[in-house]
């Protein structure tokens, strides 16, 4: 599952946010907040966050993005059951102030969390180095308890499929459209990068099914072609698609002079023959009959 925690300092913006998805969004589960306002909710956190006064960045921010297929089984009480779960093994507590809310505007359901650091008791509960590495951790370590596919497991599958569709694709194309569209076929986006020197210099590949375009200005989806494999380079690519149109070139050509070597290797004998049965072809079928032959021989006789 996709994922992501950082501290920060928010404003009310941010729970307004939280709470709203374009007016989809569902409050799954709050702590320790009076208030279903976001305004006096922030206000809430804030009061409880002034107590440390050493925890300038007082909010953890993030979410959890489960695989479309994956998250399509899920119900919203398991989902908020695994940012929970994944939340307390970072250092969250029942004293600690948070919302968490589903959004489901986008293709891929996913839940959106706010949890104050600063505990009722004006504790620092959740370190901020490496948040995010640890978090990411912590969800991992759910979904194993869970039977659940990790963001590793299904990344390193997608990476395989991308791999093998590319592979079998470059057999067959002479160059970089053709490619794209070879990959188009198989139901892949393939994205190229150019620079001044090199002229195309990188590629991206992602699944269609897995673009998401309400979040592609946030994060950038699929894998690099470095991401995929070490086994194939860029440089690589381009000698095959050469190699490949080379072939196809010189296969016209071949083509072409097989024809006009199948007419040269005719043999004399054969053109003979030809022509013989031509002549025959050619001749007059009327043969006259004995009776215009004496018919000719009489009329001799009488001149």
């Amino acid at each position: 599952m996709n994922n992501s925690a950082t501290t920060r300092r928010i404003t009310k913006i941010a729970i307004e946010y939280n709470g709203n998805d374009k007016g989809t969004a569902e409050r799954v589960y709050q702590n320790n907040l009076m208030s279903r306002d976001p305004a006096l909710q922030f206000k809430e956190m804030k009061a409880v966050a002034d107590r440390n006064k050493n925890v300038k960045n007082w909010a953890l921010t993030g979410y959890i993005s489960p695989e479309k297929s994956i998250g399509d089984k899920l119900t919203n009480d398991q989902l908020t059951d695994i940012a929970l779960k994944a939340l307390k093994k970072i250092g969250v507590t029942d004293d600690n102030q948070m919302v968490l809310d589903i959004h489901s505007s986008t293709k891929q359901k996913h839940i959106h969390f706010i949890v104050n650091r600063v505990n009722t008791d004006g504790i620092n509960t959740i370190k901020a180095h490496k948040v995010g590495e640890i978090f990411g951790k912590a969800v991992r370590e759910v979904c194993k308890e869970l039977n659940l596919k990790t963001d590793i497991e299904i990344g390193i599958e997608k990476k395989r499929q991308m791999f093998n569709a590319l592979n079998s694709c470059l057999q067959k194309s002479k160059n970089f459209e053709e490619l794209i569209e070879n990959m188009r076929n198989l139901g892949f986006r393939v994205t190229l990068s150019n620079n001044v020197k090199d002229g195309i210099s990188g590629m991206r590949i992602v699944r269609f099914e897995d673009i998401n375009h309400q979040t592609e200005r946030i994060y950038k989806p699929g894998y690099k072609l470095s991401e995929i494999t070490n086994k194939l380079k860029i440089k690589d690519i381009k000698l095959k698609l050469e190699e490949n149109f080379e072939k196809s070139r010189s296969f016209g050509q071949n083509t072409g002079r097989d024809f006009q070597n199948d007419e040269s290797k005719k043999s004399p004998s054969a053109i003979k023959q030809i022509e013989n049965m031509i002549g025959e072809f050619m001749k007059p079928t009327y043969t006259a009959a004995p009776d215009d032959e004496l018919l000719k021989k009489k009329k001799r006789k009488f001149r």
